[in-house]
């Protein structure tokens, strides 16, 4: 029977450290920017209606639309997204309407004021956002993990994939989305 203590130590361990590497993932600040979509995200929907949704400021938004659009996807309660939607609303202020941006909550049990409250705290209270209530972005473009933003073109096809990019970084990726 003592023998068996270690080994329950050894397995409480590694559930734990498994726990805590699914938790890192999810809302890790690693930069996995590239200008090729990711593997399994360059579908093109381009045949396909766009996805509609509403801002918490009951805009009508559609992606894709007839400019390229970012969307960055968020919860409140990842302190790694504060950085990514600061970056995605400079580039936004920044191109000036010339593309669509949109930060997009994960969380359907987030409020409209709730992350009125963290966009300014972010000190980006006019960032377009929206709360992906039944998946539909996040399904569509195989987002699983905060603090992911992505470019996609006006036919639908994801043209970038990163973990908190820069707002020049997102800013480059939305021109070369224009551009194609």
């Amino acid at each position: 029977m003592t023998t068996s203590l270690p080994r329950h130590r050894t397995l409480l361990a590694l559930a734990v450290t498994a726990v805590l590497a699914a938790g890192a993932t999810a809302c890790g600040n690693q930069d996995t920017s590239t200008t090729k979509p990711a593997a399994g995200a360059s579908a093109s929907f381009g045949s396909q209606q766009g996805t509609a949704v509403t801002t918490i400021g009951d805009e009508k938004v559609t992606v894709p639309d007839n400019k390229p659009t970012a969307l960055f996807f968020f919860s409140v309660g990842c302190g790694e997204c504060a950085g990514g939607a600061k970056s995605l609303a400079t580039a936004g202020k920044t191109l000036n309407g010339k593309a669509n941006i949109l930060a997009v909550d994960m969380d359907p049990s987030e409020s409209p004021q709730t992350i009125r409250q963290f966009l300014g705290s972010i000190k980006a209270p006019e960032l377009p956002a929206a709360i992906d209530t039944r998946a539909a972005l996040s399904q569509r473009y195989k987002v699983a993990a905060l603090s992911t933003l992505i470019v996609v073109d006006p036919q639908g096809k994801v043209t970038y994939r990163a973990t908190d990019p820069s707002s020049d970084q997102i800013q480059t990726a939305l021109h070369k989305a224009s551009a194609k």
